[in-house]
């Protein structure tokens, strides 16, 4: 068990290192930092195409195993607790912050917007709103016969990963798209157990270069012969979306595995244990930096602001939420 918790961690701090690159870089181009837009448009493409799903994955791969330990009333209270909180919390720091600076380096928000938190997610925190929906909706269907259990999941998933629902409200639209990657993970842990991808350690690396070079081959070919630039997770072409993100996945799961087995790169298993914190943060972390080096330090050069934003966008939500418990205030990111 504690092998396989760390190779959880450190599939998280690989994925959330990829969030935190993929949102200051559409937030960089979008402010217009000098990055070359092809570029831009190429590694949106890639990294959107299973980042959000690799989370969804590994959410899935646990939620047999805490339904039955606690009972379905303490998991979606638990859930409730760790998810609805924090999300209520943060995304109205940061959407008053965007409406304080509206006009200038943010986006900006609008006091409507700010009213409108509870059923419509501001900005990144959809994945919250609609993670803690894939968990009530799983609970909900827990309570069928086992045999019709995980059936029921995966046509539901199936149906809404190809025809999704086009709205943002109650982050349907993301709710839709994710799904069926929540549920793979449902079945994976139903039924390969340890999701090993090599049994072999000393093969999980081969397995996960092997990975990389199809998933950047066939995504580079995707988008450049196939299909323009685009974020899959919109929903027009969801089988290159899943051929894309099934390869992303296990790509990630290869590596992350092969790490936790040679107890290498140890700071990736920490930024995976800290992923909440730094999903809550990261933005007005990494943004932060930006404006510092753009209009106090005179700083354009994209990449020494995206070297520099990544590094705050993972390193102040930790420290911050270091420091609330060092000062027994931890109500920023929990309610006890």
């Amino acid at each position: 068990m504690a092998q396989r918790t760390d190779w959880v961690d450190y599939a998280k701090g690989i994925g959330i290192i990829l969030v935190v690159y993929g949102h200051l870089l559409s937030s960089g181009f979008h402010a217009g930092l000098a990055i070359p837009e092809h570029f831009f448009l190429l590694s949106d493409s890639l990294v959107y195409s299973f980042h959000m799903p690799l989370f969804f994955f590994l959410a899935g791969l646990f939620a047999v195993q805490s339904c039955r330990k606690r009972g379905l009333k303490k998991f979606l209270v638990n859930k409730l607790e760790i998810i609805a909180y924090p999300y209520l919390i943060w995304s109205f720091l940061q959407a008053t912050v965007e409406v304080l600076f509206s006009g200038h380096s943010f986006r900006g928000a609008t006091f409507g917007q700010l009213l409108a938190i509870p059923y419509l997610p501001w900005a990144q925190f959809w994945f919250l709103y609609a993670l803690l929906a894939m968990y009530v909706v799983f609970g909900i269907f827990s309570r069928l016969n086992r045999s019709f259990f995980i059936p029921a999941l995966l046509a539901v998933g199936a149906v809404l990963f190809i025809w999704p629902i086009n709205s943002e409200i109650m982050a349907m639209h993301g709710f839709s798209t994710g799904f069926l990657f929540f549920v793979f993970g449902v079945l994976a842990r139903e039924y390969l157990g340890n999701v090993e991808i090599c049994t072999e350690k000393r093969h999980s690396a081969v397995a996960a270069f092997v990975l990389l070079f199809v998933f950047a081959g066939s995504g580079g070919y995707i988008f450049e012969r196939v299909i323009a630039p685009t974020r899959l997770t919109d929903g027009s072409h969801p089988f290159i979306f899943l051929y894309l993100a099934g390869l992303g996945i296990a790509m990630c799961i290869g590596f992350a595995q092969y790490l936790a087995g040679k107890k290498w790169c140890n700071w990736l298993k920490i930024l995976g244990r800290y992923s909440l914190q730094i999903y809550l943060v990261h933005m007005l972390a990494g943004v932060g930096a930006r404006i510092f080096l753009f209009n106090v330090l005179q700083i354009q050069n994209p990449v020494v602001h995206m070297i520099v934003g990544v590094g705050a966008g993972v390193t102040v939500p930790i420290l911050l939420y270091r420091v609330t418990l060092k000062m027994r205030f931890p109500y920023l990111f929990s309610r006890k």
